[in-house]
């Protein structure tokens, strides 16, 4: 090959793929459920990393921690936790959406959460906070400034299955 072709192959491959990654937007945007279930994925990776202010940059600012517990608290706790704990890993095992599609002008929708939670405090392994291998939690979830927050996280009985995934609709 000469220098020629070899410069028109290198400079068109960037453009391909610049092309391609536009027909990617254009033709399949990505959805709220789908923009949902990154922001929770991510904020599992950052709860992972033991990192309380960042995970805090994923809750509403009036995201009730606990009735005896302000945000300030809840950081304490974080950092408290995260200190004793070694090996953090979270597992999404399910996401069930409260509304199937989405609309892009939805601010606030719920999501049931079956995720395993893992660890090592004080030398003990653990798998859930709840004991019973996975846990699972309805989010709250809010749009704020194009960007979704956990509103609030409720737990709910996973003893049947079926029945956790009915519990999405209870407020």
């Amino acid at each position: 090959m000469n220098k020629k072709k070899i410069v028109w192959v290198l400079a068109g491959i960037p453009v391909l793929l610049l092309v391609g990654w536009l027909v990617k937007i254009l033709l399949f945007p990505v959805t709220e459920n789908q923009k949902i279930e990154q922001a929770i994925r991510n904020a599992a990776a950052v709860f992972e990393t033991k990192n309380s202010k960042s995970l805090i940059t994923f809750l509403t600012s009036d995201f009730p921690a606990h009735p005896q517990m302000d945000r300030e608290s809840m950081l304490n706790y974080l950092k408290m936790f995260f200190f004793q704990a070694r090996d953090l890993k979270v597992s999404i095992e399910h996401l069930k959406h409260e509304v199937e599609k989405l609309p892009n002008t939805a601010s606030e929708t719920r999501v049931l959460v079956v995720a395993k939670v893992t660890g090592v405090i004080d030398g003990q392994q653990f798998q859930a906070f709840s004991g019973k291998g996975v846990d699972a939690v309805v989010l709250t979830m809010q749009k704020l400034q194009g960007k979704w927050l956990i509103a609030s996280a409720r737990n709910v009985d996973i003893s049947d299955p079926g029945k956790a995934f009915e519990q999405i609709i209870k407020k």
